[in-house]
């Protein structure tokens, strides 16, 4: 059986190469990291299917490095998050947001009950509803930069909506997740930890906000080191990394996933409602998790894929069934509230708001952790977050410039 440090050496090894090959493409880096791990995985799998001989298993400490991973993946979601940004488009676009999201739910659940009367599916509706009802803040982020939209109103639109989208289906999954403890638990006490969990992860929340906010108005000065490039002892970082282990510390006192994803989340975004000013942290704390900590944790579910799980009929036959109802609990939304005059540009949004791969994968793995998944079904999710993921920055760019969209208008 190959050792751990070998292991390591083919994660961060990956990890090197897949921007560098993927650098001339639209394809994300961690969809390119995802896909590297499952050719490792696959290419274990057919050794042992040929041989009978298993060359990996479990390793705790990559195992440790990925979770720390998954963890830095939903701090530093929270820390994209943008709040000045969202209270400058005003009521009207927020509440349009939440219209547009609250609807993508409702058409995705009664599309997978449908899917689940047509075939054997037997897919838990209310939870995929919300799995597939998240969008990817970071893909989006990504395009609209790299499309240079983020000054323009439909750059903000659509990194507005994806926000809503973001926190909606974080506070859902979450709620959905301690529904589901509280149904299957014959623990008493194990309900109202966990709810007390979820409160004080939030009062922790505007605790954390309520004392930064007092402590730069007091000590602006000492706080100034904190964002200085200078500082030989990176108290930024290090005063993020409280932040957000206390986040999860909190929420470890339960054994939930979605509260310590929920926790990781808030992190993020106490930080960014901080300290939005300061680019240089941020540059830092991505450095620290897209550098090492994230490609560990999306390199290892490549690795780790279930393929015997995944590779059946019954699953695979799911995969194009949900990536239309995906696009359709997307797309229509947008369509149906547009009016004549934008029913191109809102087409558009609702495709790029199609990709979920950050908040899917998280979703997947909370579903695994509360039983609602087997492992065909999570990879699955897997599957269709990478399809979407490569699929969906792709067709927004083509339609962009077929539609010759303009600052959220349409060309004659």
């Amino acid at each position: 059986m190959i050792n751990e440090y070998f292991i390591l050496l083919i994660v961060v090894t990956l990890a090197l190469l897949m921007p560098l090959l993927l650098q001339r493409t639209n394809i994300p880096a961690v969809v390119g990291e995802i896909v590297a791990g499952m050719a490792v995985g696959l290419l274990f799998f057919i050794i042992y299917q040929v041989t009978g001989e298993a060359y990996i298993g479990e390793y705790p400490s990559v195992d440790f490095l990925a979770h720390i991973g998954f963890i830095f993946l939903m701090f530093l979601s929270g820390l994209e998050l943008d709040f000045v940004r969202i209270g400058s488009q005003g009521r009207k676009k927020q509440t349009r947001g939440l219209l547009f999201f609250v609807m993508t739910l409702a058409i995705a659940y009664l599309l997978v009950l449908l899917l689940n009367r047509l075939s054997s599916a037997g897919l838990e509706a209310a939870f995929f509803a919300i799995v597939l009802a998240t969008t990817s803040l970071a893909v989006v982020l990504t395009v609209v930069r790299e499309m240079m939209l983020n000054r323009r109103p439909l750059g903000q639109e659509l990194i507005v909506n994806a926000v809503i989208a973001d926190v909606a289906a974080m506070v859902l999954l979450t709620v959905y997740a301690i529904t589901v403890d509280l149904s299957n638990s014959d623990d008493l006490l194990y309900p109202l930890m966990a709810v007390s969990i979820f409160i004080a992860i939030l009062v922790f929340f505007i605790v954390v906000y309520r004392i930064g906010n007092w402590a730069m108005w007091y000590f602006p000065g000492t706080l100034r080191r904190f964002f200085s490039s200078k500082d030989p002892h990176e108290l930024g970082v290090r005063a993020s990394l409280v932040v957000i282990f206390g986040f999860v510390a909190i929420s470890s006192l339960v054994d939930s996933k979605a509260l310590t994803v929920l926790g990781a989340f808030l992190a993020g975004a106490a930080i960014s409602m901080l300290f939005r000013d300061s680019l240089l942290l941020g540059e830092k704390l991505n450095g620290i998790g897209y550098g090492f900590f994230i490609p560990i944790f999306f390199i290892t579910i490549g690795i780790n894929f279930a393929f015997a799980d995944v590779l059946r009929p019954e699953i695979l036959v799911l995969l194009p069934a949900l990536v239309i109802i995906t696009a359709v609990a997307k797309v229509l939304p947008f369509v149906l509230l547009s009016p004549r005059h934008r029913i191109r540009t809102n087409l558009s949004q609702g495709v790029l708001m199609t990709g979920g791969l950050t908040l899917m994968i998280a979703g997947a793995e909370i579903g695994r952790d509360l039983s609602v998944l087997d492992e065909g079904e999570y990879g699955l999710l897997i599957l269709l977050a990478v399809v979407l993921a490569v699929i969906t920055p792709i067709l927004f760019r083509y339609l962009f410039r077929s539609f010759e969209l303009d600052d959220g208008g349409e060309s004659a």
